[in-house]
């Protein structure tokens, strides 16, 4: 089992809505390797064209996910696991992962004055917060994520769906 932030794709539109592309949870392309092994995922869309994704797979189709490009395995598994266990460097990287989603230094510094105090829980369900609502831009064929804040599902809702 193992967590991990991922990208969203876009792919082509359906038959009968030509201009209208849409976009999917790029852990989907791991479909077939993940169901070889019996296991399952479930995501919930974040800020930054991002899903947590929760995966129930062998060691090694987990270590292929983790080698795929935008893909960032979350480096402890259970979500009361202490982040005071990680390294400085990992925490950072942690840190990283908030700011890249979109959150604001001034946020993040709030809700974590101090990372290593904190669990992958407190980590996931902040990024969990929020997302952007995408809509599709005709005049640059491109789809933004600039709409209103939409509400995520829960990450516990998530862990509770790959036992």
């Amino acid at each position: 089992m193992a967590w991990f932030i991922c990208p969203y794709k876009r792919e082509a539109p359906l038959p009968g809505l030509p201009n209208v592309p849409r976009r999917y949870c790029a852990m989907r392309d791991f479909d077939a390797l993940i169901a070889g092994d019996g296991g399952a995922w479930r995501e919930t869309e974040i800020l930054g064209d991002r899903a947590i994704v929760k995966v129930r797979a062998l060691p090694a189709t987990l270590s292929t996910i983790n080698a795929a490009p935008g893909f960032v395995r979350v480096p402890l598994d259970a979500l009361d696991n202490p982040l005071s266990s990680l390294s400085p460097a990992q925490r950072t990287a942690i840190r990283n992962q908030l700011l890249a989603a979109g959150y604001t230094t001034e946020e993040v510094t709030a809700r974590f004055p101090n990372l290593a105090t904190n669990t992958v829980g407190d980590v996931l369900r902040f990024l969990a917060t929020r997302r952007k609502k995408p809509r599709y831009d005709q005049a640059t064929d491109t789809i933004v994520l600039d709409g209103a804040d939409q509400p995520c599902i829960p990450v516990d809702t998530i862990d509770q769906g790959v036992l």
